[in-house]
C-alpha cells in the first residue's frame, strides 16, 4: 500500500504531466488530501531538493496554505516541531542552491510561521534575515535575494493580520525596521553601482542581478513601511520622522528616478517603484507632531522634484517615465499639504492642523510653489497620456485651496495654461487613428478611461477657472481644426463639462451665465447645421458617437431653451445611426431627447418624419417575396430608439395618436409577417440560420411590446377613445396568432417569451381597457402553455391578476380567469411530477416553477378569494415547501415570497373567523366565506408545516442564497405566530434543530449548544421584534456556513 507521500508525488506528477480526466482526477484529489492533516507529515517529507522541482514547490505552497488556514488548530508542540522541520528544510535547500521557485516558496512559508508564532519569534526571524544582508558573490548573493524575499514575505503577513495582533508585532520588530531602513541607505546605491560597473564592461547578465537586488531592497522597503501599527495609514512615518531617523533615505529614493540600468524594462521597474514609496511617504498617510520638521522635509521632496526638471522633460520614454514620476510625487504632496505646496503669501497652516511657535502665525509661503506648478504643466505638455494622468491630482487638489489663500499665478493663470495641452492632444485620438482594430499604440480601454475619469475631472476644474474663455477655446479649436481627431476633442471637452454648463446657463444669478448662454447656443448651432464648421466631421464614425453623446448630455438643455436647435440635433442623432461605432450613443441620445423634448415635437407630421427615418436604420422594409434582412444593431440600441418614438406619439391629440402609433409599429409588422411567410422552411431546417431567424423573429416582437408599453396613459382615456396600447395589439393579432401557432415558433423560448411579452405589455398599458380583450386572451394563453409549457404564458396570467383582481361583477370572466389559472397550476403541476419521474432535478425546472408560484402569489395577493377557493391551493403549498430548499435565486425567492404572503393572508382570515364567531349570531356569507377559507388554509399549514419547517432551517444553514435570507427570516417569523400554528410551531422548530444531519454538523461548524441558544431566542416571550429576528436568523445562518462564530447569538440574550 502506497504511503500518503507517494500517492502525494504521484498526484502532482500527474496533475502536471497528465491531461484530461487524469489531471481533473488528480487536481480533485489533491484538493481533497490538502484539508486532511495528513497532509502536513506527507508534504514535509517530499521536500528535499532530490525531488522533482514541481513536487517540491507544490508541497511548500501546500504547506504555506496550511499553516494560514490552519495554523491556529495545531497545538503549540506540533507548532514548534513543525517550524523546526520547515527551517531544516530551507537551510538544506540554500546550502545546495537548487529548486529556485520551492526555496522561494519556503521563505515565504517561514516568514508565515514567524507571524503567527507571536512577537518574540517575529522578531527573532527578521533579526536573522537582516544578518543575511551582507552582500558578496555566489551563495551570499543569493542569500541576499532570499533574505529580501522573506522580510517582504513578512511584511505582507503582518499587514494581513487583525489590528490588535498587527499592532504587537510591528511593535515588536521595530528595531529591525530601523536595521533595514539603515542598510537601504547603503544597499541599495551600492548595488547600482555595482550593476552599473558591470553593465559598462557589457556584462548585462551579471549586471541585472544587481538590479534584481535593488528592486528586491525597494519592495522590502515599501512593505516595512507599510506596517502601521493602527493600520489606518499607508505608512508607519512621517516624512519629517524618516528624514531625521534616515536622514539619507529620501535622496537615495530619488537618485532611482531617472537612473540608467542595464535593460529599459529594469530601469522602468525600479523607477516606478522607488516612485510608489516616495508617493506612499509623502503622500497624505502619516502626520508628525513637529510641524517645522514636517515642512522642512517637504521642502525638501519639493526640491528634489525640481531637481529633476531638465531629465522630465527630456523627449522620450526616458524623460517620460521620470516626468510621470514626478506629477505622481507632486499629486501626493498636494493631497498631503495642499496649502504648503500649492499655497501662496498667505497660505495657511499645514494640513495637520498644527500652526508654528511663533505667535501661531501662518508660516510663509514656499518659494517653490509657482517652479512646481511650472514644471507640472511642462509634464503636463508632454504627449504622454500617463504623465497627464499622473498630475491630474495636483491640480484638482490646488484648485480645493481659496483663491485668496493661492499665490494670483496659481488660480486662473494656471488653468488657462492646461488649455492648450488639454484641448490640443490629451483629450483627442491620435493623428494616425483609424480604428481601433488598427491600433497599435494605443490601449483602447486605457484611453477611454482616462477620459471619461481623470481628464473629465481635470477638465470640470479647468472650467471651473476658466469660465467662457473654456468654450471659447472650444469654438476656435472648431474652427482650425484640419483634421476630425481635432473636432471630436473640442466635441468631447464640452460634453466633459456638461452637467456644470448646464447648472451655470439655468442660474440667472451666475456672474457668467449669459455669454455661456449665448456660446453654447453658437457652438451647438454650428454642430447640429450642415452648413457648420463640426459638421464637415461628422462623416467620421467616431466624431459622429461624440457628437450624439454631447446631444444626449445637453438634452436638459434642448428641453429649456426655445431657441435651442431641436431639429437639427434630432437629425444629427438619426444620422449618427448609419455607423455601427455610433449606435449606442445616438440611440441613447434619441431617447433621452424624445423624453424630455416630446412636448415640442407633439405634431403628426414630425412624427411621422422621424418614425421613417429611424425606420430605415432600426426596421427596414423587406423586399417583396423575401425575408426581411438581418439588423446588426443590438436590439438595446433598437429598443430606446422606439421609447423615444412612442414617448413623442403620447404627446399628439386623440386623433392622431392611434395613427401615428400604428405607423411607427408597421415596419416591425411587415418585417414580423415577411419572416412568418417566407422564412418557415429555413426555420424548419435548423442550424445557426434558422437559430439566427428565430432570433431575429423574437426581436421585431420585443421591439413591438416596446411600443405598446409607451402607450401608457396616466388616468383614464376619454370615452369613446380606443386606446392606443390595444389599437396596436389589434393590429398585431393576426401576426401574434401566426407566430403561436408555428410548430417552430412554439419551440423556440425568446419567441414565445416575446409573444407573451406583447400581451404584458398590453395589459399593463391599457389596464381598464383591456377588460374585453380577457376571455379571448385567457383562452388564447391557456392554450399556449398547455402546448408548450413555457414560464412566460403564466407570466402573462400573473400580469392578468395584477391588472384586474378578482372580475367579481362579470361572472363569467371571472369563472373563465378562475379555470384558467387552475388549469395552467394543473398543467404545470402534471409537468413538474413527469419531470420528477423522470429523474430529472427540481433545480433543472427553476423557471417553470418560478412561474408557477409567481402566478399563485399574484393570484394570491390582487385576488385572494379565487385563490384560496381554488382546488390547486395544496399543490402550490407543496411546489413552495420544495422550491424553498433550492439553491437557485429565482425559485427560491418565489417561493418565499408566495410562503409569506400566505400565512400573513391566513393570519388575517384566522383573525377574521375568530372575532365573528367571539360576536356570535347568525354569520354573514361573507363571514362564512371567510370561515371556510381560513379552515382550508389551516388544514394547508397543518400538512405542509413541518415540512415547511424543516426545510427553512436546512436553508438558512446551507441552501439559501445569503441575499435570500432576510426573506426565509420573514416566513420562520410568521410560521411560529401563535395564532397561525399555535405550540405546533414551537415543536417543528425543536424538532428541526435537533436533527444531526443538520448542515454543518460533521464539519463541526455547527453545534448542538448553537441550535438550543437560536431555539431559545427565537421562541423567547416576549417575542424578538421582526428586525431582530431578522438580525438573529441571519447570524444564527452564518455559523454553519463557516463566516460567523456562536458569540454572535450572545448579544440577543442582552
Amino acid at each position: 500500500m502506497a504511503s500518503d507521500a507517494d500517492s502525494l508525488r504521484a498526484a502532482i506528477l500527474s496533475l502536471y504531466g497528465m491531461a484530461g480526466l487524469a489531471q481533473e482526477q488528480a487536481n480533485s484529489w489533491l484538493n481533497g488530501f490538502s484539508r486532511s492533516p495528513e497532509a502536513w507529515q506527507a508534504c514535509m517529507q517530499l521536500l528535499e531538493p532530490t525531488e522533482r522541482p514541481e513536487v517540491s514547490f507544490f508541497c511548500a505552497n501546500m504547506l504555506l496554505s496550511k499553516v494560514r488556514a490552519d495554523w491556529h488548530k495545531l497545538s503549540a508542540e506540533q507548532q514548534s516541531q513543525i517550524g523546526t522541520v520547515i527551517s531544516n528544510k530551507f537551510q538544506l535547500f540554500v546550502s545546495q542552491a537548487q529548486a529556485k521557485l520551492a526555496l522561494q516558496r519556503l521563505g515565504l512559508l517561514l516568514a508565515a510561521v514567524a507571524s503567527l508564532s507571536g512577537p518574540q519569534a517575529c522578531a527573532t526571524f527578521a533579526g536573522q534575515c537582516v544578518g543575511m544582508l551582507s552582500g558578496g558573490e555566489g551563495v551570499q548573493h543569493h542569500m541576499s535575494e532570499c533574505a529580501l524575499s522573506m522580510l517582504t514575505a513578512l511584511a505582507e503577513e503582518v499587514n494581513n493580520m487583525d489590528r490588535g495582533r498587527r499592532r504587537d508585532l510591528v511593535s515588536a520588530t521595530s528595531s529591525q525596521w530601523g536595521d533595514i531602513a539603515g542598510l537601504a541607505r547603503g544597499f541599495i546605491p551600492e548595488q547600482m553601482a555595482a550593476g552599473a560597473a558591470l553593465a559598462a564592461q557589457q556584462q548585462h547578465t551579471e549586471a541585472s542581478g544587481y538590479y534584481g537586488l535593488v528592486h528586491g531592497a525597494l519592495l522590502c522597503l515599501q512593505g516595512w513601511l507599510r506596517m502601521s501599527a493602527d493600520a489606518s495609514s499607508s505608512c508607519r512615518m512621517s516624512p519629517g520622522q524618516l528624514a531625521a531617523s534616515h536622514p539619507t533615505l529620501l535622496s537615495c529614493l530619488f537618485s532611482l528616478l531617472g537612473a540608467t540600468a542595464a535593460e529599459a524594462v529594469t530601469a522602468e521597474r525600479i523607477e516606478c517603484l522607488a516612485c510608489e514609496i516616495l508617493c506612499d511617504v509623502l503622500g497624505p498617510g502619516t502626520y508628525g507632531e513637529d510641524a517645522q520638521q514636517e515642512r522642512t522635509a517637504v521642502d525638501a521632496a519639493v526640491a528634489a522634484l525640481l531637481s529633476l526638471r531638465d531629465v522630465a522633460l527630456t523627449p522620450g520614454p526616458a524623460g517620460a517615465g521620470v516626468a510621470r514620476c514626478v506629477a505622481s510625487i507632486a499629486s501626493a504632496l498636494a493631497q498631503r499639504d495642499t496649502s504648503l505646496v500649492c499655497g501662496g503669501a498667505a497660505a495657511a497652516a499645514t494640513a495637520n492642523g498644527t500652526s508654528s511657535s511663533n505667535g501661531g502665525a501662518a508660516p510663509a509661503a514656499s518659494p517653490n510653489v509657482l517652479p512646481l506648478a511650472e514644471l507640472l504643466l511642462h509634464c503636463v505638455s508632454r504627449p504622454e497620456r500617463a504623465v497627464c494622468e499622473a498630475a491630474v491630482e495636483y491640480f484638482v487638489c490646488a484648485n480645493t485651496l481659496p483663491l485668496e489663500q493661492r499665490h494670483p499665478q496659481m488660480g486662473g493663470p494656471l488653468y488657462a495654461s492646461l488649455l492648450g495641452p488639454l484641448l490640443g492632444w490629451h483629450s483627442c485620438y491620435s493623428s494616425s487613428f483609424v480604428s481601433w482594430n488598427e491600433e497599435l499604440d494605443e490601449d483602447e480601454e486605457a484611453f477611454y478611461r482616462f477620459r471619461d475619469q481623470s481628464l473629465t475631472d481635470l477638465l470640470e476644474t479647468v472650467f471651473l477657472m476658466t469660465g467662457p474663455a473654456y468654450l471659447q477655446q472650444l469654438q476656435e479649436r472648431i474652427s482650425a481644426a484640419a483634421a476630425w481627431q481635432q473636432a471630436e476633442g473640442a466635441l468631447f471637452c464640452l460634453k466633459a463639462v456638461a452637467d456644470m454648463l448646464r447648472g451655470q446657463v439655468a442660474s440667472p444669478s451666475h456672474p457668467h451665465a449669459q455669454q455661456n448662454s449665448e456660446l453654447m447656443l453658437a457652438l451647438f448651432e454650428d454642430l447640429c447645421s450642415p452648413s457648420g464648421r463640426s459638421a464637415a466631421f461628422l462623416s467620421n464614425p467616431y466624431t459622429c458617437a461624440t457628437a450624439a453623446a454631447l446631444v444626449g448630455a445637453y438634452a436638459p438643455w434642448f428641453e429649456s431653451t426655445p431657441a435651442a436647435p431641436l431639429e437639427g440635433a434630432l437629425r444629427l442623432l438619426l444620422h449618427a445611426l448609419c455607423f455601427e461605432h455610433s449606435w449606442h450613443a445616438a440611440a441613447r441620445a434619441f431617447k433621452v431627447l424624445c423624453m424630455r423634448c416630446a412636448a415640442r415635437l407633439c405634431s403628426a407630421p414630425v412624427v411621422q418624419s422621424l418614425a421613417a427615418v429611424a425606420a430605415s436604420a432600426i426596421a427596414p422594409a423587406p423586399l417583396a417575396g423575401q425575408v426581411a434582412s438581418y439588423v446588426a444593431m443590438p436590439l438595446e440600441d433598437r429598443q430606446a430608439i422606439v421609447e423615444g418614438l412612442a414617448r413623442v406619439v403620447t404627446f399628439l391629440g386623440p386623433q392622431d395618436v392611434n395613427d401615428s402609433a400604428l405607423n411607427i409599429q408597421q415596419p416591425h409588422l411587415a418585417r414580423t409577417q415577411s419572416i412568418i411567410s417566407h422564412g418557415s422552411s429555413t426555420a424548419a431546417q435548423g442550424g445557426a440560420a434558422a437559430k439566427q431567424l428565430l432570433q431575429h423573429l423574437a426581436d421585431e416582437l420585443q421591439l413591438m411590446a416596446v411600443l405598446i408599453k409607451g402607450m401608457e396613459f396616466p388616468g383614464q382615456p376619454p370615452p369613446a377613445f380606443v386606446h392606443p396600447a390595444m389599437k396596436l395589439l389589434e393590429a398585431a393579432w393576426p401576426v401574434l396568432s401566426a407566430v403561436a401557432d408555428a410548430p417552430v415558433c412554439r419551440q423556440d423560448r425568446p419567441v414565445l417569451e416575446a409573444v407573451c411579452e406583447v400581451h404584458k405589455r398590453a395589459l399593463q398599458a391599457a389596464r381598464g381597457s383591456a377588460k374585453p380583450l380577457l376571455p379571448t386572451l385567457l383562452t388564447a394563453v391557456g392554450e399556449l402553455f398547455t402546448a408548450t409549457q413555457q414560464p412566460a404564458c403564466l407570466d402573462v396570467l400573473s400580469t392578468i391578476a395584477e391588472v384586474f383582481g378578482e372580475v367579481k361583477n362579470a361572472p363569467e370572466l371571472a369563472a373563465a380567469q378562475k379555470q384558467s389559472f387552475e388549469g395552467a397550476v394543473a398543467a404545470a403541476s402534471a409537468v413538474l411530477m413527469q419531470r420528477s419521474a423522470a429523474s430529472q432535478s427540481l433545480s433543472a425546472s427553476g423557471d417553470l416553477l418560478r412561474s408557477l408560484l409567481a402566478v399563485a402569489d399574484a393570484h394570491l395577493v390582487f385576488a385572494r378569494e379565487l385563490f384560496v377557493t381554488s382546488s390547486v391551493l395544496p399543490q402550490v403549498c407543496q411546489w413552495a415547501v420544495a422550491a424553498a430548499a433550492l439553491r437557485e435565486k429565482e425559485p427560491a425567492n418565489a417561493a418565499f415570497s408566495f410562503l409569506s404572503h400566505f400565512l400573513a393572508a391566513s393570519g388575517k382570515l384566522f383573525s377574521a373567523a375568530a372575532e365573528a364567531a367571539a360576536a356570535g349570531g347568525a354569520a354573514s356569507p361573507e363571514q362564512q366565506a371567510a370561515a371556510a377559507a381560513a379552515a382550508t388554509l389551516q388544514q394547508c399549514i397543518a400538512a405542509q408545516g413541518q415540512q415547511l419547517m424543516q426545510t427553512l432551517v436546512v436553508a438558512a444553514c446551507d441552501t439559501a442564497p445569503r441575499q435570500l435570507l432576510r426573506a426565509l427570516a420573514s416566513v420562520l417569523y410568521q410560521l411560529l405566530q401563535e395564532q397561525l400554528t399555535g405550540e405546533s410551531g414551537r415543536q417543528w422548530l425543536l424538532a428541526a434543530l435537533q436533527s444531526q444531519e443538520l448542515p454543518g454538523m460533521s464539519a463541526g461548524l455547527l453545534k448542538p449548544a448553537d441550535c438550543e441558544a437560536f431555539a431559545k431566542l427565537a421562541l423567547r416571550q416576549p417575542p424578538l421584534s421582526r428586525g431582530r429576528f431578522d438580525a438573529l436568523l441571519m447570524d444564527f445562518a452564518a455559523i454553519p456556513r463557516g463566516e460567523g462564530t456562536s458569540d454572535a447569538l450572545l448579544a440577543y440574550e442582552l
